[in-house]
């Protein structure tokens, strides 16, 4: 398999793919063109196409980030309620699941064997919840879809790729300039940690593939998902581990996931878990809005009661986007979040009505800096009359 076309986003010219839906009012709705106060300008971001409080950022852990808006990788989740069959080929996941309407974004795919017991919290604080209340921390399937390139430390050339995983994984290519997709390694079904040894592909500099991974967890606690791949010649006899596994094989998730010798040896032998710089985000997603980028301060957070509903208002100390996070205090499973006009200010104002009478309700506001740069002020509670 080989490319040379072009297809994701380069960062040179990022700021030219946005068109900003910029919303009339005080962020709250309409669809006209505002007219800028001094001072102002227009994101270059739609702040709206990743509701801040359904984001999920590296949700495996990890402390990789990025601050580069075009590098990483976007994932939708899906998942079984309980009174479905515990399928075993990653594809039954998908045919078959529950979509989640959480946006998830990844820096890097690098997950040593280890306990998942705390699920996928958002950036607000939740956790993507199963049916019964409880955090999803197993029986669910990810699809991560992006784009693949060699990075700058690593040389042209024929590359063999693996995968260790568990449970199943595949890992798919296809050319920047098509869709049809051809797995190149198939890790697929129950089973502890293990590698599993792929397709030969050739990089160039100028090489762009898409690439999926599609991978779900059984049975929890245990998961592990690290995509990987080695130099090759002619002369590249077979590596001894592919097919081989074990949940202490690779790593001891009883001590931070520390590398045993197994792993150590494929890295001796030329093995690499891909890295941030190999992933771009995808064209039709446009940006990694989990980069990571200055914060604005947020200070003088009010919320003023008035009849039916709020005056919300704030101050930042660079410009930023305003949205307001919203829901009634006894019951935040309806929250709700404002639309965002995508101007920039310092001084920020929304109202939000049609709110029930006699009714506790938390707020909070967000501001998004034009560099993508997350603030979110105290939550604060207020009685609407």
């Amino acid at each position: 398999m080989r490319s040379d076309s072009k297809f994701f986003i380069l960062a040179s010219s990022l700021s030219s793919l946005f068109l900003v839906g910029c919303l009339s009012g005080n962020g709250s709705g309409g669809s006209a063109l505002q007219s800028l106060q001094d001072g102002e300008a227009y994101s270059k971001f739609d702040v709206n196409q990743f509701a801040i409080n359904k984001l999920v950022c590296d949700p495996m852990g990890g402390e990789v980030g990025t601050q580069d808006l075009v590098e990483g990788l976007h994932a939708k989740l899906w998942h079984l309620t309980a009174d479905q069959p515990h399928y075993n080929k990653v594809q039954d996941y998908f045919d078959y699941g529950h979509p989640s309407n959480q946006d998830i974004f990844f820096s890097e795919v690098n997950v040593p064997t280890r306990i998942f017991s705390e699920g996928f919290p958002t950036l607000v604080g939740d956790t993507i919840k199963t049916d019964d209340g409880q955090n999803l921390v197993e029986y669910f399937a990810m699809e991560f879809d992006g784009g693949l390139r060699l990075g700058p430390d690593d040389p042209e050339g024929e590359y063999e790729l693996a995968l260790l995983s568990d449970d199943g994984a595949l890992m798919l290519l296809a050319p920047a300039d098509g869709d049809t997709y051809e797995v190149v390694v198939n890790n697929d079904g129950d089973h502890p940690t293990r590698m599993a040894c792929g397709q030969k592909v050739t990089f160039t500099n100028d090489s762009q593939f898409k690439v999926k991974f599609k991978y779900y967890q059984g049975p929890r606690y245990h998961i592990s998902v690290i995509p990987l791949w080695r130099k090759v010649t002619a002369e590249t006899t077979p590596d001894p581990q592919c097919g081989k596994q074990g949940n202490s094989m690779y790593f001891d998730y009883n001590n931070q996931s520390a590398p045993k010798q197994a792993y150590l040896d494929l890295l001796a032998r030329g093995w690499k878990p891909l890295k941030k710089e190999n992933y771009l985000i995808p064209r039709n997603i446009g940006f990694n809005p989990c980069v990571e980028s200055p914060q604005a301060v947020i200070s003088n957070f009010t919320v003023t009661p008035l009849t039916g509903g709020v005056k919300v208002t704030w101050t930042t100390d660079v410009p930023t986007t305003a949205q307001v996070r919203y829901f009634v205090t006894a019951d935040s499973s309806a929250e709700q979040l404002t639309t965002s006009d995508n101007i920039l200010r310092t001084q920020h104002e929304i109202f939000i009505y049609n709110l029930t009478g006699d009714t506790s309700y938390t707020f909070q506001g967000v501001s998004i800096t034009d560099n993508y740069g997350k603030s979110f002020s105290e939550e604060v509670v207020q009685q609407v009359y």
